[in-house]
């Protein structure tokens, strides 16, 4: 049995009048969707269309709505401002399409954004049952999936952003930035148009969270979240549908009347900032000023669909593309012939795929966008026994669809002689290059749809594990129960827990990274109790675990097992008093020399390693160099009695006589352990899971990404719940 499918948008592919006589709305999601026939039940979420004020009976629309397997998500005309005119549309909009110099920060907006976002979780939990697939859409409902994410539900939550996602360079410059990042990691798959965005994404999400990923997954939050470029496909099978219709010759006919023999350039977008209308009509007119003998040959026909009106900076942009127009039919018009048809409105798709296939150019601009389907419909559109001959597509490079439709002609938008250019070039074309460049893009077009696009998200969300397999913290409570049993039955236990990453999580300066107030007072329960020993194993100096850690019945042990605290005695003991640190100096050096060319980078030196730190550099940069040293390092200790490592944000020299391993082998005989319990975070603590115990059952816990020998995986919050779950079942 397919799961059900919550869709989630911001606005309802339906809109809903006063009355509530409902009424189908145009947009690229709902277009797209509407095309992919998914087998599963759907149930839509969003928002109505007006303030919920202007209803007469909400109570009663919701009911009727709610019979289509609709739910509506009112909003007040304040909600309105704050969330989707202010922070959403004002905020959100032009930072995610690079336009910094628009943008506008409010504090009421975000706070307004966050309640809505609120609002839209509480309508999906109202109705979401066990199991459900919930998919969101776009930039209004970033925090939304974190929200679902905080429930004890079964949902498959899936994200896919429909505009660009700009550099981190630019995201930096949101004051809630990290929030929205942690709002949509909530999600278990998250989607883009292009590769550029997903790369953009990452980028992000290091300099700001300061967390790493791979190229099509990232570790947070105990579980894996995927991350997936995915170009979205138009509605190929609406556009065929009209194009099959009995009277589309006749619809096709009287636009062929209407041009009175010109050849035909159209352009189809909605009146927006980021199409760069007036830029386009900047290249027309340099276009028709360099090529005088194209004046009364062609005609340019502007379709925008209004946007926003009523916001004076829409408005403002209007006015200027009509004086546009206006100029330049008057400079190249003649009598009878206007170059120019600027036509501020929507049409229905039927006329829509008449003028695609009647154009002998589409002339897509924007300058900048998240995919752009216009692009695609008119390529699916064209047809060479309606047109005569095939057309010619001009696309901006900076759209998303650019990545995809290489044969079309490529322009840089802001470029008005470029483009000018192009379009001479695309008019002049030889009908052979024509035909091999449109039916080379149609081939992809025509199998890559937006059927198949939904197919493959829905299916990809489909194999995400059941919540309790994927979010690996629920692996720490019968793991803890497990533990306690054998405990109970009179065996030793010991509990071997790295420090930083494991216990703390990571913060940019080390020394800040002190245990948190129920820290302390939980380990102290553990280590208290009779049979059960707790081991710190860290690369910290025994200095700082002493001051934060020590007087708590635990055994201490310090850099990455080279000295241990006996309480028993009171002091600290080396584990092999026999190491070989000649070696040091040498390092040293070239670690120093490292750091002075590496801004924001320090090195430590221990007793039985020297680290180089990076977590302060340029998150790449220190990345890039960190590898370097590695090779260099590894090259120059090839006859030293050491092992180079690469840690969190560290690069580090240590002796071959030191390791985490070798404490941890030596404090199970000196305990007399027969179950072990060991949890770390990086390449030191693999030789603890790498142990194999004479006699002794040992579970060995990976924290993060990356690949290791241990058992179990989980996060800092995971062992944080083992930890807490092992205190209660020790005192049942």
């Amino acid at each position: 049995m397919k799961k059900r499918l919550l869709m989630v948008s911001n606005r309802l592919p339906v809109k809903i009048a006063a009355d509530g006589t409902a009424t189908r709305t145009a947009g690229g999601l709902a277009s797209a969707l509407e095309g992919a026939e998914l087998e599963n039940e759907q149930i839509w979420v969003g928002w109505p269309g007006g303030a919920e004020e202007e209803f007469d009976d909400p109570e009663a629309i919701c009911k009727q709505l709610n019979e289509q397997n609709t739910w509506p998500v009112f909003l007040s005309q304040a909600e309105l401002d704050g969330f989707y005119e202010g922070y959403a549309n004002s905020t959100l909009w032009p930072i995610l399409h690079y336009m910094v110099e628009r943008a506008k920060f409010s504090q009421e907006w975000w706070d307004s954004y966050k309640a809505v976002n609120q609002k839209f979780a509480d309508v999906i939990l109202s109705i979401a049952q066990d199991g459900d697939m919930i998919w969101i859409h776009d930039y209004h409902l970033f925090l939304l999936p974190e929200l679902l994410r905080g429930t004890n539900m079964n949902l498959r939550v899936g994200f896919f952003l429909h505009t660009p996602f700009c550099s981190s360079e630019v995201f930096r410059v949101l004051p809630h930035r990290a929030e929205l990042l942690r709002g949509v990691l909530g999600a278990d798959i998250i989607g883009f148009h292009t590769s550029s965005y997903l790369r953009h994404f990452r980028s992000t999400l290091l300099r700001v969270l300061g967390k790493e990923s791979e190229m099509d997954s990232i570790w947070y939050g105990g579980r894996e979240v995927r991350l997936l470029a995915a170009p979205i496909g138009h509605n190929h099978l609406g556009f065929q549908k009209c194009m099959e219709r009995e009277d589309f010759g006749e619809i096709v006919a009287e636009h062929r009347e209407e041009l009175n023999g010109k050849r035909l350039v159209l352009s189809v977008e909605r009146l927006d900032y980021t199409k760069g209308v007036p830029q386009k009509l900047t290249a027309i007119h340099r276009f028709l000023k360099d090529n005088p003998e194209w004046c009364d040959e062609v005609i340019f026909v502007l379709i925008s669909v209004p946007s926003r009106q009523g916001v004076e900076e829409y408005d403002q942009l209007t006015e200027e593309v009509q004086r546009a127009v206006g100029a330049i039919n008057g400079e190249f018009g003649s009598v009878g012939h206007s170059p120019v048809q600027f036509l501020h409105r929507g049409f229905p798709p039927a006329d829509l795929a008449a003028l695609y296939a009647l154009s002998e150019l589409c002339l897509v601009t924007p300058l900048r966008d998240g995919m752009n389907l216009v692009a695609k419909e008119f390529l699916d559109c064209q047809r060479e026994e309606i047109a005569g001959r095939p057309g010619v597509l001009i696309l901006s490079e900076l759209a998303g669809a650019a990545e995809e439709l290489s044969n079309a002609i490529q322009v840089n938008p802001h470029n008005t002689e470029e483009v000018a250019d192009a379009i001479a070039r695309a008019l002049e074309m030889p009908d052979e290059e024509r035909k091999f460049r449109i039916e080379a893009m149609q081939r992809r077009l025509r199998l890559r749809h937006s059927g198949p696009w939904a197919q493959s998200f829905v299916e990809d969300l489909e194999k995400v594990p059941a919540r309790e397999q994927r979010v690996a913290v629920f692996e720490m409570v019968p793991l803890a129960k497990e533990i306690a049993e054998r405990w109970r039955k009179g065996a030793t236990v010991g509990l071997f827990l790295d420090y930083d990453g494991t216990l703390r999580e990571f913060v940019d300066k080390p020394e800040d990274a002190i245990p948190d107030s129920e820290l302390p007072p939980l380990l102290k329960s553990l280590g208290d109790t009779e049979r059960l020993n707790v081991g710190i194993v860290s690369g910290r100096p025994p200095s700082f675990l002493e001051k934060h850690l020590g007087g708590l019945g635990l055994t201490l042990v310090g850099e990455h097992g080279y000295r241990w605290l006996n309480e028993g005695k009171g002091e600290w003991e080396l584990f092999n008093p026999h190491v070989d640190t000649e070696w040091r100096e040498q390092i040293r050096e070239h670690l120093e020399q490292a750091a002075l060319l590496t801004p924001g980078t320090h090195v430590e030196e221990k007793q039985s390693a020297v680290v180089w730190h990076y977590r302060k550099a340029e998150p790449e940069f220190g990345l890039w160099r960190a590898r370097g040293l590695l090779d260099e390092l590894t090259s120059m200790a090839a006859n030293l009695p050491v092992t180079v490592h690469h840690g969190k944000k560290i690069v580090e020299v240590s002796s071959l006589q030191v390791s985490k391993g070798a404490a941890v082998d030596h404090l199970m005989k000196y305990w007399h352990t027969d179950v072990a319990f060991a949890a770390g975070d990086d390449q030191t603590d693999e030789t603890m899971f790498s142990l194999v115990p004479d006699g002794a059952d040992f579970y060995t816990v990976k924290v993060g990404a990356g690949t290791t020998r241990a058992k179990y995986r989980t996060d800092t919050s995971g062992v944080r719940v083992f930890l807490e779950s092992l205190q209660h079942e020790l005192s049942l």
